[in-house]
Order: structure tokens, then C-alpha cells, then sequence
């Protein structure tokens, strides 16, 4: 049995039935985090827009416009979307619509994919903080074996959970430059996730308000042409007691190993919620 962080209710028509398992909502103490993660260190306890407590990773040579996948990639033409930064969320198909766990408000978040690219976006208050950044976990294949529990990137003195390895991180904030670079991009394992492989830009992959952030990312950039995907996400929120918020799954515990639930998604397919997989 899974704790579950308490969040607002999901909205009707949440189209994934949840484990018969009963939550206990009192195993998890505070809003949005156990036992486990340290506090927020001192930039995260002074002010929700400090930025991280070390400069971001140099990047490495790619960026976006890597080339994408050819004519003979098995990925399913899918729901491409026109992100512009404004309302995104509602570009999206409803049933490629799902409500997170541990929301700060009225959140939403939405995923999609084409022949070229996957699409993220997420709506939540936490946006209004310049660095209070969307981080999702993907794992990446053609195949994928048994997932294996893992940690992911520190972030102003928080490292999260994880239910399975994964092989890249999508990580995008409002504001990417804090003094010390541009922090948003697709990162890999290596060096603890210090290794930015791919910049994404903003205004081209990026798309950040006070209240949404959405992001593009060709599949180049996730290792060419995968068939399936392993994926969690959430908001690093670096507030004493709410550390991590607006999860996905709804089940996700970044604040406690093993991690929780995620999404495995077969990239062959439509991309409605209703065909993922909860695990």
C-alpha cells in the first residue's frame, strides 16, 4: 500500500482507475512530503523565487533542433498541438487531460504527442514564482524492462523519488536564466543530472506564464524513436511541508521512496490518458 499525498479531488470523468487499495491519507505527514527529503535549503526557505543553490549545468553541444525521427518510426501520428503560451491547457483534447495530486489551486495538466514531438503542459499557481520549475521524468525505449527505483535531480536542496530510472529529464521554469545560464532543457543521469544534452528555448520549445508552462520536445531529444515511455512529473515547490506539488500520477510520492505510481505510455497508440498505463 502506497501513501498518497492529500490533493483536491479530481475532477469528474478522471479517466484512470486508481488501485483498489485504500489511501491512507494520515501515512503521509504534511501536504506534500514524508519523512524522507531534507528541508529546503536556504534559498528555497527565504523566498519560493530563489533560484537553485548552485549554477546550472553547462550545456552540451545539442540543442532542439536536433533532427527528428525518420519516415519509417513506429510512433503514431497522435494530437499535435500549437503551443503558444496562452491557455494552452485548452488546445489540448479532453481525453488527453488529467488532474495531478497535491495541487495548489483549480491545476490542470495535458500531453500529447505527434510524429516529431511530445507536448507537456501544465496549469498551477506555482508558476508565479520564477523558479519554481516542471520537472518529468521520462524513461525512454523501445523497449523497457522491469523499472527499477531510483532518485532524481536535486533542486534547491530537494532530490525526489522515483519509481523507475529514468533516462531523461524535461526540466523548464518561468524565468530560465537566474544569473547563472539557462536552466531549461532536457538533462541526462549523468553527473546527477547535471548534464543539459539539449537547450530548450524560450518562445520556440517553451511557453511560460504565471499560471502555465508548456513545453515541446522533439524526439531526438529522447532518444530518436522510442516506443514506449515510463512518466512522472511534478512541480519542485521548495516550501517547508509542500516541498513537491501538482503530481502526476495523482499517486506519485517524489517525497517518499519508492516514488509512488507512474504512467507507462505506449507511444504506438492514441495518446488519450485512458490508453496509459497506471503503475
Amino acid at each position: 500500500m502506497r501513501p498518497a499525498q492529500p490533493s483536491v479531488s479530481p475532477r469528474t470523468g478522471w479517466p484512470v482507475a486508481l488501485r483498489n487499495a485504500t489511501v491512507v491519507a494520515a501515512a503521509v505527514a504534511g501536504c506534500a512530503h514524508g519523512s524522507s527529503p531534507a528541508a529546503p535549503g536556504p534559498d528555497a526557505a527565504a523566498t519560493a523565487d530563489a533560484p537553485p543553490p548552485r549554477p546550472d549545468a553547462p550545456d552540451a553541444a545539442a540543442t532542439a533542433d536536433a533532427p527528428l525521427p525518420d519516415a519509417g518510426c513506429a510512433i503514431s501520428a497522435g494530437t499535435p498541438v500549437t503551443l503558444d503560451g496562452v491557455n494552452d491547457l485548452a488546445d489540448y483534447p479532453a481525453a488527453q487531460q488529467l488532474t495531478p495530486g497535491a495541487m495548489l489551486g483549480s491545476d490542470g495538466v495535458a500531453l500529447s504527442w505527434d510524429t516529431q514531438r511530445l507536448y507537456i503542459t501544465m496549469q498551477s499557481p506555482a508558476f508565479g514564482s520564477a523558479y519554481e520549475p516542471l520537472h518529468v521524468y521520462v524513461e525512454a525505449g523501445t523497449a523497457l524492462a522491469e523499472p527499477v527505483p531510483s532518485q532524481g535531480k536535486e533542486y534547491s536542496g530537494l532530490t525526489p523519488q522515483l519509481p523507475f530510472t529514468p533516462t531523461h529529464l524535461i526540466a523548464v521554469r518561468r524565468v530560465s536564466d537566474a544569473g547563472t545560464g539557462p536552466y531549461d532543457g532536457v538533462f541526462t543521469p549523468d553527473a546527477q543530472w547535471t548534464t543539459r544534452a539539449t537547450a530548450l528555448v524560450d518562445g520556440t520549445d517553451v511557453f511560460a506564464a504565471t499560471d502555465e508552462i508548456s513545453v515541446q520536445v522533439p524526439w531526438a531529444s529522447l532518444g530518436g524513436c522510442p516506443h514506449a515511455l515510463r512518466l512522472a512529473m511534478h512541480v519542485v515547490n521548495a516550501q517547508t511541508g509542500n516541498e513537491w506539488k501538482d503530481v502526476v500520477p495523482a499517486t506519485a510520492t517524489p517525497w517518499m521512496a519508492p516514488g509512488g505510481d507512474y504512467y507507462e505510455v505506449d507511444l504506438t497508440g492514441a495518446p488519450a490518458v485512458t490508453a496509459w498505463a497506471l503503475r
